[in-house]
């Protein structure tokens, strides 16, 4: 008998129907809670629905003659083909494909260069080899913009194909997804998280995907610290700059005792180091010109950047220059788009493809008065508003925050949209401080799960024309995530990975699509327990303005602990059912709740 995995992997190959299975969820005397219309007014717990995932149509673990063979019990049966002389990326890639099919198979998966001829039938050409060449195939080139990676069978050749100029890593991310579509999968550094399946016979049945990433620089802080899982999760692309990044070029030490005239005038005098916040006199034209020259260095030493970021230094509504013609420009956002307008125009003449960004952020949040952007301007939106509600709800935020030193008028997502209108935008990303952003300790032991709160915002800052998302930490007490507190909130930084590369599907589709490897017989059950704790975060009602979080106890209030203790119970049910690998990941998670609720019970 021929076996199809059903489970999803990277990308969708043929495309299940829209129907919703539905798991009933049980009483306590073990009866089944009730269904019909004169039993749904009682307080039986309502059904819950259990997405459906794309039929995985590559996996195949007892071919037919159809079908792609890399290993038969434990024997390869298929050899890696690269180029003669291959580039470090293709090499790197070739060698991480022969190590976790060995991984999966036991078979020794040998390596050639296209020069030589391989005994094996079946060939897995990585890279732009001369085979590959000869089926009138071509490795997707291009930067920017042409970030793109193709996975084709062939009769009895395999084809794993990427963009690999620049900072691109098409054809390692190729392999990757390939590895996934066998039903491997990465969900953290340690090596319990990380999933290798075991199929002596392994083949390959259909596969045919051209894949273009949903945003063209996709980066979370987890790529920092853990740049293997980083690379697993497919972040990365362009190269871009991010933050207060004037200062930098511009510093007080070096240029102000010479052109203090390019500093803030603020109660009557120019100067810097009287002030804790300070800032620049963003309408002066020679602080302009001085910084597209340093700008231009930077672009030229660089030639992957595609970006570099001027916006204004940190420091709330503090140091802003109170000149005469800092006055006439309009407001915050007016005085930095005259700056930085200044600075487009002189480098676009050499780079007429590389923006310059600055923050909608703090004093800048709002739109300008008076300004529109250089069509080299790109502006990076800050999300300083509910961190648990989905931005398509439009819920507005208002009145005055003495934390962002803020007042708010409108919903994030009107301020947004008024702000591209009137500025005429061509250029828009996003940085999201997709955690706990202030410094909330208690935060550090209770899981924060978003299901699919990620992915809608990211289709609604696609249909906006954002190109780079960048999801920030916040500096709270788990601002560097650790091996130990990966598994506590693996399920929020990889929705966020996965939905930047890939819009096809929703978090909760991409959670259950987890748990299947992670889980195996007990997936439906661990996603409900995921679920539980995703709906508690979307229902909060507590305070969760980026740096204003809630409470534990505001997001987990009694109710919501209630239905997350009874999906832990359904869990533990599966534990007979599950490999020991699977069992072990699964009461890691039931220690990390049960050390969440002292901290929700006691803050």
């Amino acid at each position: 008998m021929r076996q199809k995995s059903a489970g999803r992997s990277g990308l969708l190959l043929l495309l299940a129907g829209a129907l919703l299975l539905s798991v009933t969820a049980c009483k306590p005397n073990g009866g089944s809670s009730k269904t019909s219309s004169e039993e749904a007014s009682s307080d039986a717990p309502a059904a819950v629905e259990i997405p459906t995932l794309p039929v995985n149509t590559v996996l195949v673990t007892e071919p037919d003659a159809s079908d792609f063979l890399i290993a038969e019990n434990g024997i390869a049966r298929a050899a890696i083909v690269i180029p003669a002389s291959p580039t470090d990326k293709v090499k790197t890639a070739a060698e991480d494909l022969q190590k976790y099919l060995h991984a999966i198979t036991g078979a020794s998966i040998p390596l050639y260069a296209d020069s030589e001829e391989p005994a094996e039938e079946y060939r897995i050409l990585v890279g732009p080899t001369a085979q590959t060449a000869a089926l009138k195939i071509e490795q997707p080139t291009g930067y920017p913009d042409k970030e793109k990676v193709l996975l084709k069978r062939e009769d009895n050749q395999l084809i794993l194909l990427g963009n690999d100029d620049m900072t691109y890593h098409g054809t390692e991310y190729a392999v990757t997804m390939l590895l996934e579509y066998l039903g491997c999968g990465w969900f953290g550094p340690d090596e319990l998280w990380q999933v290798i399946p075991s199929h002596s016979t392994l083949a390959v049945g259909e596969l045919d995907v051209m894949h273009t990433p949903q945003f063209r620089s996709r980066w979370t802080g987890v790529y920092s610290q853990y740049p293997e899982v980083g690379m697993r999760w497919y972040q990365g692309g362009d190269t871009t700059s991010t933050g207060h990044g004037i200062m930098p070029l511009i510093s007080r030490e070096e240029y102000f005792e010479q052109h203090p005239e390019w500093f803030a005038l603020v109660g009557g005098e120019r100067n810097p180091y009287e002030q804790t916040w300070w800032q620049y006199d963003y309408t002066n034209p020679g602080l302009a010109e001085e910084v597209a020259r340093k700008v231009l260095e930077r672009f030229d030493a660089n030639p992957a950047l595609t970006n570099y970021s001027l916006a204004a230094n940190d420091g709330w509504e503090k140091g802003w220059c109170e000149c005469g013609t800092c006055a006439a420009a309009g407001n915050a956002t007016d005085q930095l788009l005259v700056f930085v307008n200044r600075v487009a125009e002189i480098v676009s003449q050499k780079y007429p493809d590389k923006t310059l960004s600055i923050l909608s952020y703090h004093n800048n949040f709002f739109p300008p008065e008076k300004t529109t952007a250089h069509p080299n301007v790109e502006v990076m939106f800050c999300r300083e508003t509910s961190m648990t509600t989905p931005l398509d709800l439009n819920k507005a935020v208002t009145g005055y925050n003495n934390i962002t030193h803020n007042t708010y008028t409108q919903s994030w997502l009107g301020n947004f949209q008024e702000f591209i209108e009137k500025t005429s935008l061509k250029h828009t990303s996003i940085w999201e401080w997709y955690c706990i952003a202030a410094d909330s300790a208690v935060w550090a032991d209770v899981p924060w799960v978003q299901g699919n709160v990620a992915t809608r915002n990211q289709a609604l800052w696609k249909q906006n024309g954002v190109s780079y998302v960048f999801y920030d930490h916040g500096p709270f007490a788990s601002y560097r995530e650790t091996e130990e507190s990966f598994p506590l909130r693996w399920p929020l930084w990889y929705v966020a990975a996965r939905g930047m590369w890939d819009g096809g599907l929703t978090g909760e589709q991409t959670l259950l699509d987890a748990c299947q490897k992670l889980y195996g017989t007990a997936a439906e059950e661990m996603f409900l327990y995921y679920k539980a704790l995703a709906d508690s975060s979307e229902l909060c009602e507590g305070s969760s303005i980026c740096w204003v979080p809630p409470q534990p106890s505001e997001m987990y209030t009694p109710d919501r602990v209630e239905i997350i203790n009874a999906a832990i119970a359904g869990t533990k049910a599966k534990l007979d059912s599950v490999t020991d690998e699977q069992k072990a990941r699964m009461e890691n998670q039931f220690t990390l709740w049960n050390k969440a609720r002292f901290a929700i019970d006691n803050y």
